[in-house]
């Protein structure tokens, strides 16, 4: 397995940053096309019907109204790619939207699955905050995984995981004031014409400091559901935020802790949970959301980095494992780790599973000049253990 993974550089407003994006991964745009005809193939058969159609109509206008913003960086994702403008953005939108289809038929799919969890305070060994999460998804992504550093006209710098072609925050990041999140899907009833997740990160990232700032934020604006957040902060602030259309809960820390998979616990949202991963793999969410959680409270006051990597790295049959294989269910599998230390600025991340990939380590303060990046993108090949 290639455990090298691209690190590129955008700046400036929205547009340019996604035409940056798009300019630093032509090389990956074969691959890019085959996930979308894969993704539009899909729906197909999953025969979408006019709520489904209308849906995808709403949830653009509320894009149009009121985030100008991520249009602007899938525009400018388009243009560099020589890609259709509404072809990408409506395989943006429908990848996400799919769940509407999924919960009102029941139906079983690969979904993505993701573990995550931050601890602070006296449930680590320095009292400093880490937010970790194993990527769990379609391993035609493997390929395409980036990391991405962020310095736009108006806001904090930030770092990220994503992948190549994808718009805003696809998956965890972290910003120079040490604010850390990261994402886990949960298939749900509660599902609208909102602002997906990756545009919720985006704007977290650029625009607050702290988790309490962040929770404000997602408390006022149009959320489309179908996620929970992860946050962490410097000062050891963290939360879980289980987003629904109608519906937000906040999931405070215990002993320091909080834990995320895919599936909500809150009383408003726990009954909007629908499982529809495979059958072999049903259920899978409860048992690694319940091994977390007793690994994590038996290892209070201890936990820190080295402990993060083991945990992650864990193999607990297929319905308990943290790391992922792919003969699990044949469709997903654990692409990346990602260990964020948001009093200190730094980043570890794996590529590939983290039983037997290596570590890359990355501290924001020596990338003090990502414009220096910018235009070219470039492998770190010094993975550290």
């Amino acid at each position: 397995m290639d455990t090298e993974i691209p690190l590129i550089a955008v700046s400036g407003a929205h547009y340019e940053m996604g035409h940056q994006h798009g300019l630093q991964i032509v090389p990956l745009r074969p691959l890019i096309v085959e996930a979308i005809e894969a993704c539009f193939a899909q729906i197909e058969s999953d025969s979408p019907d006019e709520r489904f159609e209308s849906l995808v109509r709403e949830t653009t206008t509320v894009l149009r109204e009121v985030d100008r913003p991520i249009l602007e960086m899938i525009r400018g994702q388009a243009e560099a790619l020589g890609l259709d403008f509404d072809i990408l953005l409506r395989y943006d939108l429908v990848s996400y939207l799919r769940d509407d289809l999924l919960t009102r038929r029941t139906a079983h799919s690969a979904n993505g699955g993701c573990t995550t969890w931050a601890a602070a305070g006296s449930a680590t060994t320095d009292d400093e905050p880490l937010l970790v999460k194993n990527r769990d998804y379609r391993p035609d992504h493997l390929p395409l995984q980036v990391l991405v550093t962020a310095t736009p006209t108006v806001g904090y710098r930030y770092i990220y995981g994503s992948s190549a072609g994808s718009p805003g925050v696809f998956s965890s990041g972290m910003n120079e004031k040490g604010l850390a999140i990261a994402d886990t899907h949960v298939c749900s009833t509660d599902i609208g014409p909102g602002l997906p997740d990756y545009s919720l990160m985006m704007h977290i990232l650029e625009e607050h400091g702290t988790v309490r700032s962040a929770l404000d934020y997602l408390s006022s604006v149009p959320r489309m559901g179908r996620n929970n957040l992860v946050l962490a902060d410097a000062g050891g602030d963290s939360a879980v935020v289980e987003l629904g259309y109608h519906h937000l809960a906040v999931v405070g820390a215990q002993n320091g802790i909080v834990v995320s998979t895919n599936h909500f616990v809150s009383p408003s949202l726990k009954d909007s949970f629908v499982d529809c991963t495979l059958p072999p793999v049903q259920g899978n969410s409860f048992q690694r959301y319940d091994l977390v959680r007793k690994e994590l409270e038996a290892a209070r006051g201890s936990i820190d980095v080295a402990f993060a990597q083991r945990l992650m790295a864990t193999h607990a049959g297929p319905l308990a494992s943290l790391c992922r294989h792919l003969e699990f269910d044949g469709q997903s599998a654990t692409v990346s780790t990602a260990i964020y230390r948001p009093a200190r600025r730094t980043l570890r991340f794996c590529h590939g599973y983290p039983c037997r990939s290596p570590y890359h380590t990355i501290d924001f303060r020596s990338l003090s000049d990502f414009g220096s990046l910018v235009g070219r993108s470039k492998s770190w090949i010094s993975p550290s253990r």
